[in-house]
């Protein structure tokens, strides 16, 4: 059996993280998923949407590498629009990073079945990017969401950090409801 390249790991990780992401909110009921266990704790249906947001960032940031440059979905396809997010401060990158528990509480996110299905494409179309990187791509020189001057793959090893910690979150607030604390099990 062959070594796997590196892209191909990081491509495989990525798709077994999504869905377990993914798991994780399947578990719950609408009130669960929405949540607050404190006020410094998120619900799990904005620990789905950040992530989301995130990979939506990230899918655009690749799209150039990859194929033509393309928008995120959150723009052309309407789903700020959609949601009611006009004029709503995201924080960084309009992804929720450094938005404050009292900003993030007030998003106005919809039920969690839109946020999922926003989710899934989201995560379908990084995955698609991540799986089109070969050996010079992924070694590329990559600009950072942190300018950070590094390589799509070492940026893409920091993605999947984010997202497992994420994922760590919603099983820990699923634990705390009642629910399987783990997905991998």
């Amino acid at each position: 059996m062959p070594i796997p390249t590196h892209s191909s790991i990081v491509s495989s990780r990525l798709n077994k993280l999504d869905s377990q992401i993914l798991q994780a909110v399947d578990a719950l009921t609408e009130d669960e998923a929405s949540k607050w266990p404190a006020p410094t704790a998120p619900s799990c249906k904005w620990h789905l949407w950040h992530m989301a947001r995130w990979a939506d960032y990230v899918q655009g940031l690749l799209s150039s590498i990859v194929d033509e440059k393309s928008p995120e979905l959150w723009e052309f396809a309407g789903v700020a629009d959609e949601w009611g997010f006009d004029g709503v401060d995201l924080g960084m990158w309009g992804a929720g990073s450094g938005l404050g528990n009292e900003s993030g509480q007030s998003l106005p996110l919809p039920i969690v079945a839109k946020v999922r299905s926003y989710a899934t494409e989201a995560f379908d179309l990084l995955e698609k990017r991540v799986a089109k990187l070969d050996n010079d791509t992924f070694d590329a020189q990559f600009t950072d969401w942190h300018d950070n001057d590094t390589s799509v793959g070492d940026a893409m090893v920091g993605y999947l950090a984010h997202a497992n910690r994420h994922l760590g979150m919603l099983e820990a607030i699923s634990g705390v409801l009642g629910k399987d604390g783990s997905v991998t099990v």
